[in-house]
């Protein structure tokens, strides 16, 4: 898995919108996660709460139909998303 460095682009593209309903943000900290960043960071670099990055990606975990972070990190990834 690619490794991307502080202030890499992991932003979400238009069609990674449309997989499950997941927002902009969601998608960002899925991202983020599959780097192996903690909420801790990834609350850095999104200059938001570690509490904020959380909620999103509780959030993507719904939608997804995962049981927690990394299943959802791996099915976003073998679907295409991130």
């Amino acid at each position: 898995m690619e490794t991307r460095k502080l202030g890499e682009d992991c932003t979400a593209s238009a069609e990674t919108l449309t997989y499950k309903g997941l927002t902009i943000r969601e998608v960002e900290v899925l991202k983020w996660s599959a780097t192996g960043k903690t909420a801790a960071e990834v609350a850095l670099i999104l200059d938001v709460t570690a509490r904020t990055v959380n909620f999103h990606v509780g959030k993507a975990i719904q939608k997804i139909g995962a049981c927690n972070k990394m299943s959802a990190v791996v099915q976003a990834t073998k679907d295409g998303v991130i």
